[in-house]
């Protein structure tokens, strides 16, 4: 299969200033610091407001245990599987977003090599615009399969067919491939960790940690497995074990840098002012309308954390529990009258009543506390690649290599003991009573459930695993309002591709499901 070495989207940037060579600059290409302020600029559309601000949660309630929690008309009935169309605004954009930061990072590949003559910053440059394609590319294909694919060499031609899901996961590969061989050899040394003033930018463990998901979600355990421990046993990540409880320490201000964040969203230094719009859907009433909060976590989420769990509180908060935020302590109540609440010595009673399943999510609302007033910018960093993902996938990947997985999912595996217990003992304060000889399948599903909450995992991990028609048949309205859904692994494996987007190629897209398209067979 013929690999595109540069690859780029166009068609529904037709009108955009992104559509101009070089990207609407005249003489970009003229200097080193002209390259890094193109490769600087790749990273803009990730925080744009339906990227990683919002964008990435419109399909949350398919994926991170959530129900829109205001009415979405476009929306809802994609998270009901129930319609064969996409006429979400904010999955179009976000697929737009993650094609800027495809185009932008291609114009780099293929620009830099002739301009900037020091080997280690080329490498260097052309490691990171070689990631930034693949984790845009795998963010599109979770939720859409085959993706279309162009050439930057070729830029009028802006209107191709979708490559097969087989050709989309194959040059991911290679571009994740490209970006270890650049970013193992940076001044002679492979490349784990980033300046403090890069941190955030992706590092060879990032590479090989985004590798090893990719493999897994391909179905290729050994690869994954081989991956992951590139990154393990480059003794070069940990995780946040800090005062006993590294879970909340990592969501905190405080903890933002961690060894533990292998890609990351950084703030700017001054926060609070347009660095990053707010992922935090904190209850409108609680904030008096500055809360965003079309989202809910459900009860089956908050049921998935076992006693003592410390990731609980830190993901999400309910009725008569507190919330610490503006020098306050609000003491949560959703007017229920079978469970009244009332506010104790010191704390202010928390109007939380507009959430519908009576929770809001609380990840990522730890900048909060530094905060005087309620602001729509939350201020914090936005991971996203972490190695306690890479330590699941690892975990994972030996399990299925044993024979356990979705169709052997109670039998113990002690050799995945090792990468699984360092997450699962984190959670519970570093307790090593709490690790487990022999984890099986489900307690893997349920460790991934409870670490990534709201990290775009958890409807992905089901789809993958062949389970997701079997864990929402069987979701009860206690659990999440919805109730039982019908998936059908045939038509539901992966969403509608948004209509503006086969509308503007004027039916050269085609829709899924397709076969080859929608899933790793041949194409008809």
């Amino acid at each position: 299969m013929k690999f595109y070495k540069y690859l780029l989207f166009l068609p529904l940037l037709a009108s955009c200033e992104m559509d101009k060579e070089p990207n609407g600059l005249a003489g970009l290409w003229t200097s080193v610091e002209n390259v890094q302020m193109a490769l600087d600029a790749a990273y803009v559309p990730l925080y744009g407001e339906e990227a990683f601000g919002e964008g990435h949660w419109w399909a949350g309630p398919l994926s991170d245990d959530m129900i829109y929690n205001r009415n979405q008309p476009e929306d809802e009935p994609l998270s009901y599987f129930t319609t064969p169309t996409n006429g979400s605004g904010g999955m179009a954009t976000n697929w737009s977003l993650m094609y800027q930061v495809i185009r932008r990072a291609s114009d780099v590949m293929k620009n830099a090599p002739d301009i900037v003559t020091d080997e280690a910053t080329l490498n260097t440059m052309m490691g990171e615009a070689n990631f930034l394609c693949a984790y845009s590319y795998f963010f599109l294909a979770k939720r859409y399969g085959g993706l279309p694919f162009f050439d930057v060499n070729n830029p009028e031609n802006t209107n191709v067919p979708r490559s097969t899901k087989q050709e989309t996961y194959e040059n991911i590969e290679h571009y994740l491939q490209e970006a270890i061989r650049y970013l193992s050899d940076v001044n002679g040394q492979p490349l784990w960790h980033r300046t403090d003033d890069d941190f955030g930018r992706p590092n060879l463990g990032a590479a090989y940690g985004l590798l090893a998901k990719v493999y897994a979600h391909w179905g290729k355990f050994e690869e994954a497995k081989q991956a992951a421990e590139s990154v393990i046993n480059s003794g070069e990540y940990a995780l946040d074990t800090t005062d006993g409880n590294g879970y909340a320490h990592l969501f905190s201000l405080a903890g933002e840098k961690s060894d533990e964040v292998l890609f990351n969203l950084n703030n700017t230094s001054t926060r609070h002012q347009g660095s990053i719009i707010s992922v935090v859907p904190l209850s409108g009433t609680l904030t008096g309308g500055t809360g965003w909060y079309y989202f809910a976590p459900t009860r089956g989420l908050y049921n998935a954390f076992d006693e003592g769990d410390q990731r609980r509180r830190v993901t999400m908060r309910g009725n008569g529990e507190t919330f610490e935020a503006l020098g306050n302590t609000y003491r949560l109540t959703t007017g229920d009258p079978d469970s009244p609440v009332t506010a104790g010595e010191g704390e202010i009673l928390g109007d939380i009543s507009d959430m519908q399943t009576g929770f809001m999510c609380t990840k990522y609302a730890a900048a909060y506390e530094s905060l005087t007033g309620w602001n729509w910018e939350a201020g914090a960093d936005v991971p996203l690649l972490r190695y306690a993902d890479v330590l699941l996938i690892h975990a994972e990947a030996v399990m299925r290599l044993a024979g356990a997985g979705p169709d052997n999912r109670t039998t113990g595996v002690p050799a995945a003991a090792g990468s699984f217990n360092q997450v699962r003992v984190r959670a519970f304060g570093n307790d090593e009573s709490k690790a487990i000889a022999a984890p099986t399948f489900n307690d893997l599903v349920k460790e991934r459930r409870c670490e990534l909450a709201y990290e775009d995992e958890r409807h992905y991990d089901l789809v993958r695993w062949g389970m997701a028609q079997e864990v929402y048949a069987n979701t009860t309205t206690a659990e999440d309002p919805r109730g039982p859904r019908s998936f059908d692994p045939a038509t539901d494996a992966h969403m509608p591709l948004p209509q503006v987007e086969i509308d503007n190629s004027n039916g050269v897209l085609i829709n899924n499901p397709a076969a080859g398209y929608s899933d790793f067979g041949s194409a008809e």
